[in-house]
């Protein structure tokens, strides 16, 4: 894995990347400042430097449903170190590169030394692309809401001993209805 000053990408027309992770020969991520408040983050990703998507909740849990699938005890310490780290994320007080890699920088390190990744297979994505995925997506939901809620949600769903499959996807996608 690779942290490096954006360069690559336009978003919207205005401004390059902030941030790349480049995770393998596959997969990069990228992070482009937002709007939804002043230090907002927009996470994309592309796969073999297609076009850039956007990932969705939906997206890396049921990777993780795969991954468990696989090895059971490996990954609910995954999810549980996740859940710990969604305790320590903060929002963030500039959305400049300096900044989101040393967040970055010093969750992975954490993480890195409580999981061992090698046990992580199967699923769509590697293992790294989903941590730097989720750290990305919490930053994102508690720079935008101090008070946010929705990320530990899924957590919580995804670690329940009797899962319910309808609940975790039912949480992963939600999506308010006025």
């Amino acid at each position: 894995m690779k942290i490096i000053e954006g360069n690559k990408y336009i978003h919207k027309n205005t401004e390059r990347s902030i941030i790349d992770i480049k995770i393998d020969d596959t997969y990069t991520i990228y992070v482009f400042k937002g709007s939804l408040s002043k230090n907002d983050i927009v996470v994309k990703y592309s796969k073999f430097g297609k076009r850039l998507r956007t990932p969705k909740h939906i997206h890396w849990v049921i990777d993780i449903l795969l991954k468990e699938q696989k090895n059971h005890n490996s990954t609910i310490a995954f999810i549980e170190c996740m859940q710990k780290t969604w305790g320590n994320i903060e929002g963030l007080q500039n959305n400049d590169y300096n900044t989101i890699k040393d967040i970055l920088n010093k969750h992975i390190n954490v993480i890195n030394k409580k999981i061992e990744k090698s046990t992580l297979e199967g699923g769509e994505y590697p293992i790294d692309f989903v941590m730097i995925l989720l750290l990305l997506l919490m930053i994102q939901e508690k720079t935008n809401r101090t008070d946010a809620y929705m990320f530990n949600r899924i957590l919580d769903e995804l670690l329940k001993k009797n899962m319910d499959i309808f609940s975790i996807v039912s949480t992963a996608t939600l999506s308010k209805r006025f």
